[in-house]
């Protein structure tokens, strides 16, 4: 992290009480540190360097992100920052670039453990055009043999983006 090689972003809600004020402040200076360490590394380099960036869903829920990035829509029209007739024209970026993930890409591949074929509120929006990969392994059971039979069913993907198979 130091090195700027890895940003920490959070994604949630962490002004919920329930998150202790201790992790809480630990989990936003991580990622300030992460941040911080980042920039100066693309400054030096240009943003051309590799960055790994690790997001922490902490508190995080697909279905109140979607429900704050409305608000904050609903917000920016009766500001007046979106006008009515740019109404008619809108479309979903607009949703898109209000949410907590809007900074990061949209996943190509989401891995779910346990056996579990369902996405459980998290990234609805964003997992749109991800393909899903199912594995009764338990999340402490997915070693590196599992990650690569997961790559090598990606691999044979074919990817369509809501388009048809021609």
């Amino acid at each position: 992290v130091k090195s700027g090689k890895i940003q920490i972003d959070l994604l949630g809600n962490l002004e919920d009480e329930r998150i202790p004020p201790g992790a809480k402040r630990e989990l936003q200076r991580l990622q300030n540190e992460s941040r911080n360490a980042c920039n100066k590394r693309r400054e030096k380099f240009g943003n051309s360097t590799n960055i790994l960036t690790i997001c922490l869903a902490i508190n995080y829920g697909a279905r109140a992100d979607i429900l704050q990035a409305a608000q904050k829509l609903a917000q920016a029209i009766a500001s007046g920052e979106i006008s009515q007739n740019d109404l008619a024209a809108m479309d979903e970026s607009e949703i898109s670039k209000r949410l907590c993930t809007a900074h990061i890409p949209d996943p190509d591949l989401i891995i779910r453990t346990s056996g579990e074929t369902r996405l459980s509120n998290f990234l609805l929006w964003d997992a749109a055009y991800a393909e899903l990969y199912f594995t009764d392994l338990l999340w402490p059971d997915f070693d590196e043999e599992a990650l690569e039979e997961a790559l090598v069913w990606y691999g044979k993907r074919k990817r369509r983006f809501g388009g048809r198979n021609e």
